[in-house]
């Protein structure tokens, strides 16, 4: 197997290599679901960032976004002229913008603090017009 460097420092070998393994023994029809990459990240216990750029070093690619801001293919977010949103939730996300979008993080925090999913909060925002931002697996 062929070493794959994800970083500068060469004391990570090991872990790259476990890295490496992980991600592809994780593989769901030739591609990494978007949650799969949070689960390894916190098996592994590495920055989710980590796993994106390793999932990118070796051409994964990864898909179904929790945000709903990607699937296998581009969302287009045409089903959301019918969805309601609480206004809790649209509250929550306007009081939560940076500027104006939302972080990737901000929004897992959302969802986490309302029990609501991701995903809720994903088309949410996108119907609100706040734009996802920042990625914790440097997608978008």
């Amino acid at each position: 197997m062929a070493e794959t460097d994800f970083g500068s420092d060469r004391n990570n070998t090991h872990m790259d290599r476990t890295l490496e393994e992980e991600l592809k023994a994780s593989l769901v029809n030739g591609r990494l679901p978007c949650a799969v990459a949070f689960q390894v990240a916190k098996k592994l216990k590495v920055d989710r960032g980590q796993v994106g750029e390793a999932a990118n070093e070796l051409k994964i690619r990864i898909v179904d976004c929790q945000l709903g801001c990607f699937q296998v293919e581009k969302a287009t977010h045409e089903d959301l002229e019918n969805i309601h949103v609480e206004r809790k939730l649209a509250e929550e996300i306007e009081a939560s913008r940076v500027e104006d979008y939302l972080p990737c993080a901000v929004a897992f925090k959302v969802a986490r603090k309302l029990n609501v999913t991701p995903r809720d909060v994903g088309d949410a925002a996108t119907k609100q017009g706040t734009k996802l931002a920042s990625c914790q697996l440097g997608c978008f």
